[in-house]
């Protein structure tokens, strides 16, 4: 029997196991299981937080998380690495050729300011200034799902989304958001299928959004 729970500090390491049989060959998974456990803990550090997970014969099939942003600039791609970044970079000591890999680039900005800032060389992490005519949008964001490779197919995807559903509607949100790469054909078609629709295209993502009637 499958149930559904909200993740608690004791539960993470089962969560991060999951993540890295779903996704063997992701950057997260190349950093280490420390990494994938501290970066999946920062859902838990604040309320506007969420991670939850499925779970059938005792062990984790699934898992999702996300999050209301609280204020300008309240992003999960770098808060995770930042929340996570001794772990990050004890994975890269261990695998030094990570550091040649697209999806760390990205963050080189991000990760020389936090070394210079953990070198006391810089007092505080620069911060984007927020546009005069910045307007708070309501919205849910998805950050993270996976479903085990065993149980594909068993509605444990749809469940994830439907609870995900659940939690932007208890919240009083207008719509929900999500990036997916533009390759994973698979994962884009499943999210049509829960009512979700493509909203903006970026270099190698889309952008998508589903509108909740409140």
């Amino acid at each position: 029997m499958q149930q559904l729970h909200y993740s608690t500090t004791k539960n993470l390491e089962s969560i991060a196991q999951c993540q890295i049989e779903c996704f063997p060959q992701s950057f997260n998974t190349k950093l280490g299981k420390k990494f994938v456990t501290k970066s999946l803990s920062w859902f838990l550090a604040k309320e506007n937080r969420f991670l939850f997970f499925i779970e059938k014969d005792a062990k984790v099939v699934g898992f999702c998380g996300g999050f209301t942003p609280a204020f300008y600039g309240d992003g999960s791609s770098s808060g995770m690495l930042q929340h996570a970044f001794k772990e990050a970079c004890w994975g890269i000591v261990k695998n030094p050729f990570l550091l040649f890999n697209a999806e760390l680039k990205k963050h080189y900005p991000f990760i020389t300011r936090n070394i210079l800032k953990k070198l006391k060389l810089r007092k505080t992490t620069a911060v984007n200034k927020m546009p005069e005519n910045f307007v708070m949008e309501n919205y849910m964001s998805l950050v993270v799902i996976g479903v085990h490779p065993i149980s594909r197919g068993s509605g444990i995807f749809e469940q994830l989304m439907n609870e995900f559903d659940n939690k932007a509607k208890s919240a009083n949100v207008n719509i929900g958001r999500l990036s997916v790469k533009k390759d994973n054909a698979r994962a884009i078609a499943a999210y049509k299928k829960m009512g979700w629709n493509i909203e903006e295209a970026m270099n190698d993502t889309y952008k998508m959004i589903k509108i909740y009637q409140q």
